[in-house]
């Protein structure tokens, strides 16, 4: 093309003409091989001329404009008006021999829709035939194809990781057309379910249309990646089979007969290759046959199916012959009725450490005294600084003890389950609670009154000590965590608590007396 080029000198305008007029005359011809319609009746010869005459009309311009440029003295555009020129010339070559490919392609090719080219291979074909003439022309230019490669790996690499999924895509729909496991006009079945009709297949997404009219379309990389069941076009056969079951009291010879001919009177089901009726399962009750068909293709297998079944169900019910429901055998027993019922107050309280301490007509006279009580989540049950006024203890549930300390801050010092027990300390020694008892979660508790305590500790003398030991541990609980707060503690001795024990036994009650005041 450089020489052809380079033929084409200034004052040679006259031949440029000619060459034009050439070029239009080809034109001319293709057209009418094309036809009225623009379908070409010799698509091989117009592809032909159009791979002559696309690069010399782009020469032939060329020299025109390089000619205009030096009758209006123009000067400086030559070597540039020869590139583009040259370039132009070469990257239509390429375009004009995809072409030619494609032709070839399609006229080998019959008119159906599953053996037409998928428009992603035909623009590989001619991005790849493009790429080649630019190549050719940087070739005869000079230009080192090392160099390009290497200056262009960085901006390429950056471009691949920016394309990572569109690149995926694009790759997966070249291996598809490559090994095409369907064809324009199959219909395919996905793992998801979806049926379609393959419609179209480009560079990023494969089209599907299914039954409804509706169009899926599906990136290439998760139709390579996944399994694909090829129902193939209206040229291909179509053999499903199909279940029937029918009661055990029927023979099976003459079952498999009668849905045999019911099979050859359908129209839509093939003669040839012929109806299968096997007996497929006699292990269960009802039995359960076989019917394996051919149809012309996929599409007509709705027809088919129905026509079948019908023809089925008039064959056995001539023969008085009823399809047989599923059966299914039920055993049955007298289940147990579970009764689950919360544990009794008298359960409750032989889990305390004062249950040792106390025979079996005080506990339950302690439990005929006592009551059930539930708080919710968050909620305060004795607050810090009031006194308590019954003995608690947990069931179910947490209950968290915690103290303020000087900084106006709270510290949980004790966390309380079921078992524990809380607020004799305040009701035995006339102090306030140290502590505040919250519900860490939902609670049960049981509520003991004071005058129960006081009876049975008039009855038994022998427990105050005891029971002075449990609060003096308590109080000492409290002397540490008020020490810790930095708050001024009040210490209690053991001949302190035991008296203020046996006075709070002497001392009348509360309720018939009025409010109860401490001891001097």
């Amino acid at each position: 093309m450089n020489k052809l080029f380079d033929i084409l000198a200034y004052d040679n305008w006259d031949l440029l003409l000619g060459a034009l007029l050439v070029v239009l005359f080809g034109r001319l011809v293709a057209w009418m091989l094309g036809g009225k319609s623009g379908s070409p009746r010799f698509p091989r010869i117009v592809a032909l001329i159009d791979l002559v005459l696309l690069p010399y009309a782009f020469l032939v311009g060329g020299a025109l404009v390089r000619l205009a440029a030096h009758l209006l003295d123009i000067s400086g555009v030559d070597d540039s008006i020869r590139s583009l020129t040259l370039l132009l010339a070469y990257l239509s070559a390429g375009w004009a021999l995809a072409r030619l490919i494609e032709v070839v392609w399609l006229d080998r090719a019959d008119e159906e829709l599953s053996e037409r080219i998928p428009k992603l291979v035909t623009g590989l074909i001619y991005v790849a035939m493009m790429v080649l003439g630019g190549a050719i022309y940087l070739w005869q230019r000079g230009y080192s194809f090392t160099g390009i490669w290497v200056s262009t790996g960085v901006a390429a690499a950056v471009l691949g990781l920016a394309l990572q999924k569109t690149l995926g895509d694009l790759f997966s729909g070249v291996a598809l057309g490559i090994e095409r496991p369907f064809r324009l006009g199959d219909w395919v079945e996905l793992t998801n379910g979806t049926i379609g009709q393959v419609v179209d297949m480009n560079w990023r997404a494969t089209w599907l249309r299914g039954w409804d009219n509706s169009t899926h379309i599906i990136p290439n990389s998760q139709m390579a990646g996944q399994m694909i069941k090829n129902l193939h076009d209206v040229q291909h056969l179509y053999a499903p089979w199909y279940f029937i079951k029918l009661p055990p009291e029927v023979d099976p010879r003459f079952a498999t007969a009668l849905m045999l001919e019911a099979a050859l009177r359908c129209e839509n089901v093939l003669k040839f290759p012929y109806p299968v009726v096997r007996l497929a399962d006699a292990t269960t009750v009802p039995y359960s046959y076989m019917v394996w068909v051919h149809l012309k293709n996929y599409p007509t297998m709705f027809r088919a199916r129905e026509e079948l079944f019908r023809e089925i169900h008039r064959g056995l019910q001539a023969a008085g012959i009823e399809a047989a429901p599923e059966v299914h055998e039920i055993r049955t027993r007298r289940a147990q009725v579970t009764q689950a019922e919360p544990p009794s107050l008298l359960l409750a309280l032989q889990s305390l450490d004062l249950s040792g301490f106390l025979t079996a007509e005080e506990l339950e006279r302690l439990a005929s005294r006592a009551a059930f009580c539930q708080f919710d989540s968050g909620r305060v049950i004795l607050a810090e600084g009031v006194q308590s006024e019954a003995f608690y203890v947990v069931t179910a549930g947490l209950i968290e003890a915690a103290v303020t300390l000087f900084d106006r801050t709270r510290k949980v010092t004790e966390t309380l389950g079921p078992g524990k027990y809380f607020g004799i300390t305040s009701m035995l020694t006339t102090d306030p609670s140290f502590l505040e008892y919250t519900a860490k979660s939902d609670v049960n508790l049981i509520r003991i009154d004071l005058e129960c305590v006081r009876g049975l500790l008039s009855e038994r003398p022998e427990l105050s000590e005891r029971l002075a030991e449990v609060v003096k541990e308590r109080l000492d609980a409290a002397e540490a965590a008020r020490f810790a707060s930095r708050q001024p503690a009040r210490s209690l001795s053991m001949r302190d608590i035991r008296e203020r024990i046996e006075g709070l036994v002497l001392r009348p009650s509360r309720r018939h007396r009025g409010r109860w005041t401490p001891m001097p």
